[in-house]
């Protein structure tokens, strides 16, 4: 066997000061369609009535309302970030790394 790519997908909802958010890192070694058109970090906000992309985008014609809301949401889009990053390896995940090695020491033979 030989691996030919390795791509790394990971989720977190978050709540923070009343707003819900579901944040999403995506990373490969190699080409893959997952980032195609996309950053490697993805932030979308749930409100009761839909879910949105949040909106960290300035462009030349941005009005300065549309410039203040954008860069608010860079620095809470940062902030998300940090979190997930410092919340990346949890229990949750230690969890999940202990089974996985559970599972590499039984044999399939086992099962049967």
């Amino acid at each position: 066997m030989q691996i030919q790519a390795n791509q790394i997908s990971r989720d977190w909802t978050i709540l923070h000061k009343g707003r819900k958010f579901q944040v999403n890192f995506t990373d490969s070694d190699s080409q893959t369609l997952a980032l195609l058109n996309r950053d490697n970090w993805e932030i979308w906000e749930e409100t009761d009535d839909e879910t949105e992309e949040l909106d960290v985008y300035i462009f030349k014609n941005s009005t300065p309302q549309q410039k203040k809301i954008a860069e608010e949401n860079i620095r809470l889009a940062e902030e998300l970030i940090k979190f997930c990053i410092k919340n990346w390896d949890n229990k949750f995940m230690q969890e999940i790394k202990k089974d996985m090695q559970r599972l590499i020491s039984v044999s399939y033979t086992d099962f049967k």
